[in-house]
């Protein structure tokens, strides 16, 4: 008995076509390229990210149909990120909710922020929230696509065909952007609008945004005041404010800013970008006014939760400080996002309070996010705090001259925010010039705002105490 090979339909269309005595070779090219168009990911691997066998299966049969020739599935972020360590993966399609303490969102956050994932790597979250804010949020961190349960395998099938077709015509684009190769993208881009001309609108934004990139700002600014006379755009408006940050023009980006948040309050970029002008100008409460305005929606960020964090340091709001380093803490743990800064953010607050145990409690929540060397210095600068906190400055500074001692190797691999921390220390045990000196090695790093205005209190705090100092009677 004679073997049939299964063919889809498009499949015997194509067949057709190319067996017609008067077909044309161009129509026959036409109908391949449509199949290759509607298997976009044939011979590839795609990764399910699913707590439920049934939603595994269902989705496995879906993508084996476009194509995929293997699927893996996992349940829970940390299989995620094992599975991303030992292969490359065309396709993720991840569920929001997921198995242990963190979500599909806060997956996403890390795998952009820390450039994990490879610019040709589709990204497709599901979720069954359907208001409006919850979208947004889902949306916040750039997925190439999202499906809302309930969802038919048409659907599935239209939206990945769709992301990978996109991709597939804008690759050398994409992947210039995402190397930092922003010299080559408007070149890059002209030629792509003339082949493609359906994707006007993102070539034009990743054109524009190249010169902005490269440091370009005039070019930039000319461009997006031509482009905002004649189609105006939120993204237009937003990026021209990051010109006027970065030329120091505060009142242009404060009134671009608070027109776009006016009239698009969903959009969490241009209320982050608000907020940073407002810092820029030294009015943090009115920073974090505008943070706090999004509620919920600010949350889904751990550099949101950060900034919101630092402002209520600079603020002097010790109970919100409290409450979003740890949410930060929480957030972050066991990611790459994690950072010993908020640690002994936190840890310096509890000391100043004399709840000295809930500081040593976040010892104990470091142990899971940090290596054994970090956890030692971290540790370390806990000690030193509580002995400022208790009146004990002289054995402080002892305890801080030890420090630099026994880590003059780890030292220079530390992040700023963990430098700037080491330097609050020195100037509160009057080691001014190891402070001067960690002052001047951070700021050749381009210092976050918070960053330097901690140096800065730190500075103003210590020579404060030396103004106040009796003077010596000979």
């Amino acid at each position: 008995m004679t073997q049939h090979k299964f063919m889809s339909p498009i499949e015997l269309q194509a067949t057709r076509i190319e067996t017609e005595p008067n077909g044309l070779p161009a129509q026959a090219d036409r109908m391949k390229q449509a199949v290759k168009d509607m298997t976009p990911l044939k011979g590839k691997t795609a990764l399910v990210v699913d707590s439920a066998l049934a939603t595994r299966r269902a989705l496995q049969d879906q993508l084996s149909q476009l194509g995929a020739k293997t699927v893996i599935f996992a349940s829970s972020v940390s299989e995620v990120e094992q599975h991303l360590a030992s292969r490359e993966f065309a396709l993720l399609v991840c569920e929001y909710q997921l198995e242990g303490d963190r979500n599909g969102q806060q997956l996403l956050e890390d795998l952009r922020v820390n450039k994990k994932l490879a610019w040709s790597t589709a990204f497709m979250m599901v979720t069954g929230e359907r208001s409006y804010g919850n979208v947004v949020a889902v949306a916040e961190f750039e997925p190439d696509d999202y499906l809302i349960k309930p969802f038919t395998a048409s659907t599935l099938s239209d939206r990945v065909v769709r992301v990978f077709n996109r991709k597939a015509r804008l690759a050398t684009v994409y992947e210039a952007m995402f190397d930092g190769k922003y010299s080559d993208v408007p070149g890059i881009c002209e030629e792509l609008e003339a082949h493609f001309p359906q994707y006007l609108n993102e070539l034009e934004r990743m054109r524009i945004e190249s010169f902005f990139w490269s440091g370009q700002y005039d070019k930039t600014e000319q461009e997006l005041i031509d482009k905002l006379d004649r189609s105006p755009k939120p993204w237009m408006q937003l990026l021209l404010a990051k010109v006027n940050l970065e030329k120091k023009k505060f009142e242009e980006a404060n009134e671009l800013l608070a027109g776009v948040v006016k009239t698009n309050p969903e959009y969490l970029a241009a209320c982050d970008l608000f907020a940073d002008v407002l810092w820029e100008q030294n009015k943090p409460e009115e920073a974090l006014e505008i943070l706090e305005k999004m509620g919920a929606k600010a949350l889904a960020s751990t550099t949101r939760l950060r900034k919101l964090a630092d402002l209520a340091v600079r603020v002097g709001d010790n109970t919100r400080s409290k409450n979003y380093l740890t949410k930060v803490i929480d957030r972050s743990r066991n990611t790459s996002l994690s950072q010993i800064h908020d640690y002994l953010q936190l840890s310096k607050i509890y000391v100043r309070e004399g709840k000295h145990e809930e500081a040593e409690k976040l010892t104990a929540k470091m142990r899971s996010t940090v290596n054994s060397s970090e956890l030692d210095l971290a540790r370390a600068m806990m000690a030193i705090q509580k002995e400022i906190a208790d009146g004990r400055g002289a054995k402080a500074a002892d305890k801080l001259a030890d420090f630099f001692k026994s880590n003059t190797e780890t030292l220079p691999a530390l992040g700023p925010d963990t430098l700037t921390s080491l330097l609050e220390l020195c100037f509160a045990v009057n080691m001014d010039n190891k402070g001067y000196e960690l002052a001047s090695q951070i700021t050749k790093h381009k210092p976050s705002k918070a960053m330097l205005d901690r140096i800065r209190s730190a500075i103003a705090t210590f020579k404060s105490t030396q103004n106040d100092k009796p003077e010596n009677d000979d």
